[in-house]
Order: structure tokens, then C-alpha cells, then sequence
């Protein structure tokens, strides 16, 4: 067995839950032929020297599929260079230097490592090897590679990308698929575009589908895609599909773009138009979210202070109200659920509850954060609302 595939099943081991190929029998459907490359003859053409493109951890998935090809078969791939964007200054203050992790990751394999911010008078370096560099490959590197750059390299470049293209085209393909309720995904692998984004002819695709199992998390589902498309890479850099004649793959998919999140307006949740369900799945992928909190009869929207809320989940209480009393959207009230034990002990969890849209169920929020104020759990601040000093509806808006 294969390192890449120890790999997949260490991340990829949960239950199936749905009728197509789920991310589970990622790590237990019949092995690829590529991963039998003792037995893959030598291929029929020079071989690959390549310039790989990326950034961050799904990209570092594959470029270490690459160089794990490269260590066993230098008939197939000869070299790599990395390519990534200049490091940044991130942090509070722009005061911390943060490093990409793919360059982590060809540090450790010792391959040469270039960096770009903008490819304005950049050239082509060469490869590692002698000779020119023969192939581009790029995974969620961030920028558009341009056409001349594109042109200067015999096989031109290829893109592994983590959605059924045409669907998904964009920066986040993987977040607009959980936050959309998508029933199915995969990986495509991609000729370059010259000038658009994730435009290319489609070399190879997940087929059948990978469905996705209720509440996945977006790091479940980005580190199972994260392998499956360095699979699929390997298998098209073993077999060649990038040499013309190329032979495009179709299908029926509906075009769809998944643009980079905002947190701004991404995350911004309106109770009073979402259900409990739809607050859940959000929250399960971007973490925490935020909305207003005041009275409802405040004309000053701007007075009402921001409220970032986390740790959201569904609540098993009756539809429309806790006590017996109807209660429209964004109403909180505190709960003390009941425990097991005796006397302190009989006193189980605090929560804070949430009424979401009119049928629409209500939510428990683990944390709060209101503006100016530290975060505090939502139980105890739920509790310390119920002051009869505190005067006046407040709500969540």
C-alpha cells in the first residue's frame, strides 16, 4: 500500500452515508493502476520537468504526490521546481511574516523554490535538471498564469481544481458546495486556461461522483479532496492526458461560480429568514457567524451592537416555542437542561437558544461575543440576561 493511500485512509475513515461513492470509499475502492507503477512500463516521452504552482495545504497534498512519483520513477518525472507567492505580513498590526505552507513542505524535500507577486517581467526559470522546464502544474495557487507563460512550455500547464467543473468555477469551491447544501463533489483536473479561470479542457474527472454525507466539515471534505486530486494528478501525469492529441472529457454538470468568501457579508446571519438547519450548516463552515443584537424597535440600526456568534447547533425543542408561548425570530431564551446526578449535580448544561424563522426551528450557541465585550460562554451570558434589571426586548436581528 502506498504512502499517499495510508494517507487517505487515516483521513478518509468515517462511514458511508449516502447511495453514490462517498468520501468514505475514497480509501477503499479498487486501487488505481497508478499506484502499480512497478508494473507501469517507461513511458514513451521525455521525461516531465516540472514547475509546480501552490500555496497552501490542498496544494501541498499533491505536490508531495508528485515528488513521491518522482522518487520512484525518474522516468516519469525528472524534476520539480515550486513556484509560490512572495510571503506576507499578516496578523494584527501586519507585524507577523506568514510563510505559505507549500513552501514548508519543498523545503523538506530540499526542491528549488521560486517566488513571485506579480508575473509582470517574470521569466521562466530552468528546470532543476538540464533542460527546460516542460510542464506546468498548478493547485490552488491564487493567481492567473499568464498566456505567455502558458505557451513557453511544451506541454503547457494543467490544474487540479476541488469540484465537478463546469461546477464550483472559482476561489472556493469547497466552501460554496457545503454552504449550498450540495449533494455531490469531486476533483477535476485541468488544462490551463490562457486567460480564463477555471475554463481548461477537462483531462480527467471524479467519476461516479463523491457524495457528501450531512454535516461534513469543511476540513473533512478539503483534506478528502486534497488527496483524491493528488490521485488523480499522479494518474495524469503517469498516462499523459495533457500530450495532444488531447482527448476532453464532457459531461452535464451546471455551470456555477464560487466566488472568495467574505466574511462581511458571508457570515452575517438574519434569524428571522433562515432556519435552524440553514444556520447549523453555516456555521459548520465558517465557524462562527454574527448578526445584531438590541431591541427591535431601535430606529438606528448602527446602535445595535455586533454579535459574533459560535459553537452553533440545532436544538430537539419544540417547533415554534420553548415555554408555550409564541416568540418570533431572533427571541433567546436561557435553558438548563437536566442531568443525571443528585442535589448540584441534577443541574445539567446552560444554554443559550435562538428562535430562527417561523417554522424554522431553533438553535443553541456555544459562545457569544458581543461588541466591545470579551468572548463568554452562551449559557452564562443567556443566564445573566434573565437580571430583572435588564429592561426592554432585545433580540437577535
Amino acid at each position: 500500500m502506498s504512502l499517499l493511500r495510508q494517507s487517505a485512509l487515516a483521513l478518509l475513515a468515517r462511514p458511508s452515508l449516502c447511495p453514490h461513492r462517498s468520501i468514505a470509499p475514497l480509501s477503499c475502492r479498487v486501487p488505481r493502476r497508478l499506484f502499480s507503477l512497478g508494473a507501469t512500463p517507461n513511458v514513451p516521452r521525455p521525461p516531465l520537468k516540472i514547475l509546480f504552482f501552490g500555496s497552501d495545504h490542498f496544494s501541498a497534498t499533491s505536490l508531495k504526490a508528485l515528488y513521491a512519483l518522482h522518487q520512484r520513477r525518474r522516468d516519469i518525472i525528472a524534476s520539480i521546481d515550486v513556484l509560490c507567492r512572495e510571503d506576507k505580513l499578516s496578523g494584527r498590526g501586519r507585524r507577523t511574516l506568514k510563510e505559505a505552507p507549500i513552501k514548508e513542505v519543498a523545503s523538506s524535500f530540499r526542491l528549488r523554490i521560486h517566488e513571485v507577486d506579480k508575473f509582470k517581467d517574470w521569466e521562466l526559470p530552468e528546470a532543476s535538471s538540464s533542460g527546460d522546464i516542460n510542464l506546468l502544474v498548478a493547485a490552488s495557487f491564487g493567481l492567473l498564469i499568464p498566456e505567455r507563460i502558458i505557451k513557453a512550455v511544451k506541454y503547457g500547464g494543467i490544474n487540479v481544481h476541488p469540484s465537478l467543473l463546469p461546477m464550483y468555477r472559482g476561489a472556493a469551491p469547497i466552501y460554496h458546495t457545503l454552504l449550498d447544501a450540495t449533494p455531490i463533489t469531486g476533483v477535476t483536473v485541468q488544462t490551463l486556461h490562457p486567460k480564463k479561470i477555471d475554463a481548461g479542457e477537462i483531462l480527467i474527472q471524479t467519476d461516479p461522483p463523491l457524495s457528501v454525507p450531512p454535516r461534513t466539515s469543511y476540513q473533512v471534505l478539503h483534506d478528502a479532496l486534497a488527496v483524491h486530486g493528488a490521485e488523480l494528478l499522479v494518474e495524469t501525469c503517469v498516462k499523459g492526458l495533457f500530450i495532444p492529441p488531447i482527448k476532453p472529457i464532457t459531461n452535464n454538470y451546471t455551470p456555477s461560480h464560487a466566488p472568495k468568501v467574505n466574511p462581511e457579508t458571508d457570515a452575517r446571519v438574519k434569524f428571522s429568514a433562515a432556519s435552524a438547519e440553514e444556520v447549523e450548516r453555516k456555521a459548520g463552515v465558517l465557524k462562527s457567524l454574527w448578526c445584531k443584537f438590541g431591541s427591535p424597535e431601535e430606529p438606528q440600526m448602527l446602535r445595535r451592537k455586533r454579535a459574533i456568534l459560535s459553537d452553533i447547533r440545532r436544538l430537539d425543542v419544540p417547533e415554534e416555542n420553548i415555554d408555550g408561548v409564541e416568540v418570533p425570530p431572533g427571541t433567546f431564551q436561557y435553558l438548563r437542561m437536566e442531568g443525571e446526578g443528585e442535589g448540584e449535580n441534577r443541574h445539567g448544561e446552560e444554554l443559550l437558544a435562538i428562535k430562527c424563522k417561523v417554522g424554522g426551528g431553533w438553535v443553541r450557541v456555544g459562545g457569544i461575543k458581543l461588541e466591545g465585550k470579551k468572548l463568554v460562554d452562551g449559557g452564562e451570558w443567556a443566564r445573566s440576561m434573565k437580571d430583572p434589571k435588564k429592561k426592554g426586548l432585545q433580540m437577535f436581528i
